[in-house]
């Protein structure tokens, strides 16, 4: 990763009443510096290990009535300098504390926010954070213990990041936002601020994925291969998760395009991302893996007061399928085929160990 700019501001909000104030402190940090890059590698580590992210686009339709937006494409279509960065900044840090302080947000509370436009190998970010402090213990010259306070980097408490590059390509999906776990209006206002709307949490573009694909297999005379496509699905969800990389439509689109009979490759070919895309599922065209929804649909588990099973669907199947797990509902059984040499070896050694 490339940083390119960092600016390191702070809002302050005393109380759940008091105004919210944008301190004179902080401003552009040297990109050059160990530390700068230091905290920036912290930081983006904490943003890629969330897995529930948020994901949408501007609210196009309204630019006049949020500026941040403007202001972002003044800053895409601009050289890129510190001042044309430094005039983003300003319009973000206005924008978030006005959104702070609408009465939706009054439990809401200040901290540093971190502005950082960074490039990767295919790709330009602009990544905003609110950061806090939190206590921790140092030891003094005297080597007597004392408390100190650090920048809580571990722990965002709202951010979001742009894809530039995806949005001067015209894709949908380039923001992705992390909320906090609290209810309300209260996590609404990063997303108020920026102005971003259609907004799809990933969890539900996950589970919502996985809904079209079989239903599109159903439409599609596809209905005997529905099993292979949507496992298909899932196994390309979790290379993407994997990899920490983003799941997109386009790609699982010729996943599907592989399974359509040539006949009717003309008609349906490259079809299923507009349908996955449209409603009743409203699957973000990008979207990062939601993990527990992926399990759910790859894995099986359950357990009871003495044993406990966790394996993959695909190993599943009904008696006389010739799965290498077989259930049989009327007699409430479950056979393992093909048990491998070690499995055979320790149940052996357990069986004997009881004599």
């Amino acid at each position: 990763m490339q940083l390119n700019h960092l600016v390191i501001r702070e809002l302050t909000k005393e109380s759940e009443d008091s105004e919210v104030h944008i301190s004179d402190k902080g401003g552009a940090v040297d990109i050059h510096s160990a530390m700068a890059n230091q905290l920036f590698d912290a930081l983006l580590s904490a943003f890629d290990r969330r897995s529930a992210l948020t994901h949408g686009s501007f609210n196009n339709e309204n630019t006049d009535g949020y500026p941040f937006i403007s202001a972002f494409e003044g800053f895409v279509n601009s050289a890129n300098s510190k001042d044309d960065f430094q005039a983003l900044v300003d319009t973000g840090l206005s924008q978030l504390a006005a959104a702070m302080g609408s009465p939706s947000a009054r439990t809401a509370t200040g901290g540093y926010m971190i502005f950082a436009n960074y490039s990767s190998d295919r790709y330009d970010f602009l990544l905003v954070a609110l950061v806090r402090d939190r206590s921790s213990i140092a030891l003094n010259e005297d080597l007597l213990p004392t408390e100190v306070m650090e920048v809580n980097l571990e722990q965002l408490h709202q951010a979001a990041r742009i894809n530039i590059s995806t949005y001067k390509a015209g894709k949908d999906s380039y923001l992705s936002f992390v909320g906090s776990k609290e209810k309300g209006d209260v996590t609404h206002y990063f997303t108020n601020a920026f102005g971003c709307t259609d907004v799809t949490p990933s969890k539900k573009s996950t589970g919502e994925l996985i809904r079209a694909a079989r239903d599109f297999c159903n439409y599609n005379d596809l209905a005997e291969k529905k099993e292979q496509v949507v496992e298909d699905v899932v196994n390309y969800m979790e290379r993407q998760r994997t990899e920490k990389q983003t799941a997109n439509l386009g790609d699982i689109e010729r996943l599907f395009d592989v399974y359509i009979p040539p006949e009717q490759a003309e008609t349906k070919g490259g079809t299923f991302g507009s349908f996955a895309n449209q409603g009743p599922y409203n699957v973000s065209h990008e979207f990062k893996p939601h993990t527990s929804t992926i399990n759910r649909f790859s894995k099986v588990k359950a357990k009871s007061d003495s044993w406990q099973l966790d394996f993959t669907k695909k190993s599943l199947g009904t008696k006389e399928s010739g799965k290498d797990i077989e259930f049989d509902p009327e007699s409430k059984t479950l056979v393992l085929r093909r048990l491998p040499t070690k499995v055979v070896e320790q149940l052996m050694e357990a069986l004997e160990s009881e004599d």
